[in-house]
């Protein structure tokens, strides 16, 4: 296992942390790519695999890589095998608005954006509202985005930070009783800028007075260290500034030549000044004073934005806008380091999941863990074996077809002029539908009733030779008449068979799932559609894919039969019914308006009258009771019967026209 390592600020924030805890806890194989030229020997001297980003070098190590691990988009020349992991762990929680918040981004970034967010397969974030936020700003799917805190806060809280910075500012640093952190955000990028890049003084305050600022920290016997954002770093390179002997910068550079990272010193602070950096959520960890200072609050909100509305609630500190209110807010930071404490624990609460050392440990195995996600779906599609037979073809098996000549409302005619031949021709025309089409009639919706072609319905309405036929349910009595099978010493058996599509309510499903978890709720037959997400949701539901002629052996073991029907399938007549009638089964149904009066047919308005109908049968004798109640109505609808009514007008079928 090849994990390799890239980051920016090079060897340094996630990644280094995460990078530490595989060395410590596996014998994994690391190695590190590198931005700048410079820092190439000094790793290698530390005994440490490495090379520069972009060269042939890179590219070797990057290509042998199992793992690839970066914290910012910024290697954008990276090209990831497929079955590598590339795995992103960002670098840090704050409150600026980024990347795709701008409604204006610029379109060379917005490329860049797609082309690096393209490869990465898993991202490790600090919090749950990160995951949101990030998901949102770089446009990266929140399924590949996890929880796991951010590895590089683990050291916060533990590390020697007073015994680390003076490793890296001397012996010096020991001598002052207070030590304040100036860390400022980044007010430019090669897509943006906010806020005043260029001044004279880190702070970019026009009332900038050093002397005033020597005089304060002499007083306090306090120092000011300073560390300017990467990017920032270039405003000030090589200009000379009038600064107190008492400030103290710190740069990449000099960190990394120690082998040290900013989180590593935090904890030797006392008070930190920043403005919008995520720097201050790392710091917050310590539950320590923080000086906000804004003096170019409004444009930088203007132009960049926040991730929050009320930012001032994410912001638990003074905010100053000027010098002279810094000093005085630093002053009171020493004296009172508690005002803003229950504002502190506040956005704890709110924006760390996690507060502890273990975030390294939980990146490493949700790294480890990890499975690509598979988008690729195949529809779902019942076997052509298990569509019954349509109401016209049940029927057709009982009429004369040198008289009559049935249309079938659930099948497509493509030629019409065949079709209007076989109307002209013939003695007498059914168009057999179990559908009366609503006046808001949905396009894309299917089901086992539904007229293939409304076009056509219309014109056989305006046809004088053609009859519309509704006709509502029906059954093979012969076929569907048999003996109950259902064996003592099982569950009970609830269950549902036919064609499986809209009409079904799911919802009464599952709280017939969850109320029965003794029985077998099953459902038999064909779907139409897709497979609904709805049957794998409990254990005890069953679904049982059948061909039409299985389906009376199938129902003969049902202890109760169902029709969860609901919206405006409620009008009709499921099919369903007289089958489970014919096998002298009780039913409870939900409220369905046209169901003929029979002993062993049960309604319920509700979801609740219905669970108590299935409770009731479940529990009483009422089998045996309702059988010939239930077969003589079934009787009553049995094919035959159906199309020699219809042939000789006495079915009670409706000519609309």
């Amino acid at each position: 296992m090849l994990m390799v390592f890239m980051s920016q600020p090079d060897f340094a924030c996630n990644c280094h942390a995460l990078w530490k805890y595989v060395k410590q806890h596996t014998d994994f194989e690391t190695a590190w790519i590198i931005k700048k030229p410079a820092y190439y020997e000094i790793l290698k001297e530390r005994g440490i695999r490495c090379a520069v980003y972009d060269t042939v070098e890179a590219n070797k190590i990057i290509e042998k890589a199992n793992v690839l691990i970066a914290n910012s988009y910024t290697f954008l020349n990276v090209n990831k095998r497929e079955d590598q992991l590339l795995v992103n762990v960002w670098h840090g929680s704050g409150v600026k608005a980024h990347d795709y918040y701008d409604h204006n981004l610029n379109p060379r970034h917005l490329i860049k954006l797609k082309n690096y967010f393209g490869k990465v397969d898993l991202m490790c974030v600090h919090s749950l509202d990160d995951r949101f936020k990030l998901a949102a700003m770089l446009n990266f799917d929140l399924r590949k985005i996890y929880v796991t805190g951010q590895p590089r806060l683990d050291c916060v809280k533990k590390s020697d930070g007073k015994g680390i910075l003076k490793k890296v500012l001397g012996e010096k640093i020991s001598r002052y009783e207070h030590l304040i952190f100036f860390a400022p955000s980044y007010r430019s990028n090669m897509s943006c800028h906010a806020g005043k890049i260029f001044s004279d003084n880190i702070f970019r305050l026009d009332d900038f007075d050093n002397q005033a600022l020597d005089e304060f920290l002499t007083r306090n016997h306090a120092a000011l260290v300073y560390k300017l954002h990467p990017i920032e770093q270039t405003a000030f390179l090589g200009r000379s500034f009038e600064m107190s002997e008492h400030c103290y910068e710190l740069t990449d550079e000099m960190l990394f030549k120690k082998d040290v990272r900013y989180d590593e010193i935090l904890n030797s602070f006392d008070v930190m000044v920043s403005d919008y950096s995520s720097i201050v959520y790392d710091y917050l960890l310590l539950n320590r004073p923080v000086v906000y200072l804004l003096p170019d609050f409004e444009e930088y909100k203007n132009a960049k934005g926040f991730v929050f509305h009320n930012i001032s609630l994410y912001m638990p500190g003074e905010k100053v806008y000027d010098f002279k209110n810094l000093l005085s807010a630093l002053d009171e930071a020493f004296v009172n380091p508690d005002k803003y404490i229950d504002l502190r624990n506040n956005v704890l609460l709110n924006r760390f999941d996690y507060t502890d050392d273990g975030s390294a440990e939980r990146c490493f195995q949700q790294i480890m863990n990890f499975k690509k996600l598979n988008d690729e779906y195949i529809p779902y599609q019942s076997d052509a074996k298990t569509v019954p037979p349509t109401v016209a073809e049940q029927i057709a098996k009982y009429v004369d077809s040198s008289k009559y000549y049935l249309i079938d409302s659930r099948k497509k005619y493509d030629d019409k002029e065949k079709l209007l031949d076989e109307i002209n021709s013939a003695e007498k025309v059914y168009y057999i539908t179990s559908e009366i089409p609503p006046e808001f009639r949905s396009v894309s919706a299917k089901n086992s009733y539904r007229i293939v072609d409304i076009e056509l319905f219309e014109e056989m309405k305006n046809n004088p030779k053609v009859n519309i036929a509704h006709i509502m349910g029906g059954v093979d009595y012969e076929k569907f008449c048999v003996e109950s099978t259902t064996a003592e010493n099982k569950k009970k058996r609830i269950g549902f068979a036919g064609t499986i599509d809209n009409r079904i309510y799911f919802s009464m499903v599952q709280c017939i799932c969850e109320e029965f978890s003794d029985c077998e709720v099953v459902f038999a037959g064909t779907i139409i559609g897709d497979y609904p997400a709805w049957l794998g949701g409990f254990d005890n539901l069953t679904y049982i894919e059948a061909e039409y002629d299985k389906l009376p052996e199938i129902i003969s073991s049902f202890d109760v039969t169902i029709l969860p029907i609901f919206g405006g399938h409620k009008k009709t007549v499921p099919i369903e019914l007289y089958q489970y009638l014919a096998c002298g089964k009780n039913v409870v149904a939900s409220e369905i308006e046209n169901l003929p009066e029979c002993e062993a047919v049960f309604t319920g308005k509700s979801t609740s009258e219905v669970i108590d109908n299935i409770r009731l049968i479940l529990s009483g004798d009422l089998q045996e009771k309702n059988v010939e109640a239930a077969r003589t109505v079934a009787l009553e609808y049995d094919w035959k019967k159906v199309a020699k009514d219809m042939t000789e007008d006495k079915y009670n079928y409706s000519f609309t026209k």
